[in-house]
């Protein structure tokens, strides 16, 4: 077995690994994840791909681990915590480091270091559930004039500048790019296309009204296609999308190495375990 750095001339086995996890990330989400300063790792057995891990690099301000992929047949063996100590030892200049851990991989994370933060859960809304037809005129879809107050949020409930990845949701997926308030933003939300269901998030909102809003322009836009939304612990909140037909498919700890955690408060749902 040997290790080595992930390139785009991997995207392909990374898609393999995804496939074969039942993840719903696409090709355009690795070019994404691949960008540089980003650090990946991949493991291989010949010349066959068999795991890979890596982190998302936000400036020196963050990282977000992501993307530890291990083909099931390798499984159980430490591989993909070997991988993601590779990708720790490459991030020692970065501030903080954060993940969203499933249920496996929570005491994995704590043994290397990282403290728990807060809950998360994926709900998923079916494809053709009906759409939420009543616009709301406290929702107007987000345009380039808007980004500057949005941006500068974005970095503060987020912990990072992340508006070159945001910029890119919004010029490929318009139709989950959406502000509610004009004269004064009360919220945001953005989106992009995924292999098995589309991911809306991440959404910002002062208020639940306005959450609501930006949710339901969200699926309007959407054409009844299957979507995603990770959402944050928050009992009034999920019984708001429990309401409009999301059910819960499995849960997160979002959990950080190094610093304390931004303040979540207004994060209505995250752009998703991969990107934070």
């Amino acid at each position: 077995m040997s290790f080595r750095d992930m390139t785009a001339d991997d995207i392909g086995a990374g898609l393999r690994l995804c496939r074969a996890s039942g993840w719903n990330q696409i090709e355009a989400d690795w070019r994404r994840l691949l960008a540089p300063p980003s650090v990946f790792r991949v493991a291989e057995a010949g010349d066959r791909v068999i795991g890979c891990a890596g982190a998302v690099v936000y400036g020196r301000d963050l990282a977000w681990v992501c993307m530890v992929l291990v083909d099931p047949v390798e499984r159980g063996r430490g591989l993909g915590t070997v991988l993601v100590e590779q990708v720790l030892e490459r991030l020692r200049s970065v501030a903080v480091v954060g993940l969203d851990a499933t249920p496996s991989g929570r005491p994995v994370y704590a043994r290397l270091g990282f403290a728990e933060a807060y809950g998360l859960a994926r709900l998923e809304l079916p494809a053709g559930t009906p759409g939420h037809d009543v616009a709301d005129p406290s929702a107007q879809p987000l345009s380039r004039g808007d980004l500057v107050p949005v941006l500068a949020w974005d970095r503060e409930v987020f912990g990072a500048d992340r508006s070159g990845l945001l910029r890119d949701a919004m010029a490929t997926a318009p139709q989950y790019a959406w502000l509610a308030g004009r004269e004064s933003v009360d919220g945001y939300c953005l989106g992009r296309r995924g292999h098995g269901a589309d991911q809306i998030g991440p959404i910002v909102a002062r208020s639940e009204a306005a959450a609501r809003a930006l949710l339901a322009a969200c699926l309007r836009g959407g054409g009844g296609r299957r979507v995603f939304v990770d959402a944050p612990d928050d009992g009034e909140w999920r019984a708001d999308l429990a309401a409009l037909g999301f059910r819960e498919q499995r849960p997160f700890t979002r959990m950080y190495l190094r610093g304390a955690a931004p303040g979540r408060r207004d994060l209505r749902a995250i752009f998703g375990p991969e990107f934070g």
